[in-house]
């Protein structure tokens, strides 16, 4: 599930993008002087990488953030040096910079640093030069020319993210680097920029929206998925999500751009609106603008009693 970020609102508590973190690599000795053998998180083309998955593990830990943020509360600005810790199984060493607070992260076999202010754990990113924060798991970007805006950071791109109805909605960010990463030797295909993935509020579920025909595919997110990906829609506009009372989902609504609609279930099956019993109509008074045979004149009335959408949240058969 795709957690809701918590941007920080306050400019002022940005760490300036502009600013580089300056040539941190690794302290010369482990700890005890013995030789550092891990190596720094790259791509195959030596592409650099945010730690990712289990190797959030220690930055995740409760423990360890108390541990740090006690550390800073009394360190002395003037020392300058590395000093290694050893902190619930792990080995971090810290270094400040005079401005940064740095922390160092060495498991098995790689290592990687990351600046930790104002109860975040910052990464910079050299190739669109970004602060990135970590909140639940993943990288995100908040925009320090507008503040309210804030990215996601995944598989070396940015998606900005947005809410929806029943879910949230990331769209790639065309915003080119500054500084080009490695090329990889086989490139991972480039989100276009009217693309969309519009992903269930439970995370269970995403339908990515492409192309000149707007086509939208329904994904299981789950590794290994449970079926391969299945063609909704053509002409999507937007896909909306209904969850129950336990928020798991039981239906995608796909809108289209002609402002009509498609009901499916979790698994991208058709689904149909019941259609409604025709109510009673009681005996209208005199003067109530009824024609000559008891029938509504009003075109916008007729158009109503016409509309499946009207009929349907009419009657209360869908919810959104």
């Amino acid at each position: 599930m795709l957690p809701k970020p918590q941007p920080i609102t306050d400019p002022g508590k940005i760490i300036d993008p502009r600013q580089g973190p300056g040539h941190i690599d690794h302290p010369g000795q482990g700890p005890d002087n013995r030789p550092i053998f891990q190596r720094p998180i790259e791509g195959d083309n030596h592409r650099v990488l945010p730690p990712q998955d289990h190797r959030l593990d220690p930055m995740r830990n409760r423990g360890i953030e108390d541990q740090i943020r006690r550390e800073h509360q009394g360190w002395d600005d003037n020392d300058r040096g590395y000093h290694w810790r050893d902190w619930d199984g792990y080995q971090l060493c810290h270094h400040y910079d005079g401005q940064f607070h740095w922390w160092g992260f060495y498991l098995a076999d790689v290592y990687f640093w990351s600046v930790y202010r104002d109860d975040h754990f910052w990464w910079y990113d050299p190739y669109w030069h970004r602060w990135d924060y970590l909140r639940d798991g993943m990288w995100w970007w908040q925009d320090p020319a507008r503040v309210e805006t804030v990215y996601v950071y995944r598989d070396g791109a940015y998606y900005q993210y947005r809410d929806s109805v029943g879910g949230v909605v990331l769209d790639p960010d065309p915003t080119p680097p500054v500084d080009a990463p490695p090329a990889d030797p086989v490139p991972a295909p480039v989100p276009a920029p009217d693309a969309k993935s519009f992903y269930s509020a439970d995370g269970t579920r995403v339908v990515q929206v492409s192309g000149d025909n707007k086509d939208a595919f329904l994904s299981d997110t789950a590794d290994p998925p449970a079926f391969e990906p299945r063609w909704l829609a053509s002409g999507v506009a937007e896909v909306r999500f209904k969850l129950d009372d336990q928020g798991r989902l039981v239906t995608i609504m796909t809108l289209g751009e002609d402002d009509g609609f498609n009901l499916f279930d979790q698994d991208g099956n058709p689904e149909t609106i019941q259609p409604a019993p025709a109510p009673v109509a009681p005996v209208p008074a005199p003067g109530e603008g009824l024609g000559d045979y008891g029938t509504d004149t009003s075109s916008f009335g007729q158009s109503l009693q016409k509309s499946a959408i009207f009929e349907a949240l009419r009657t209360g058969s869908l919810n959104w």
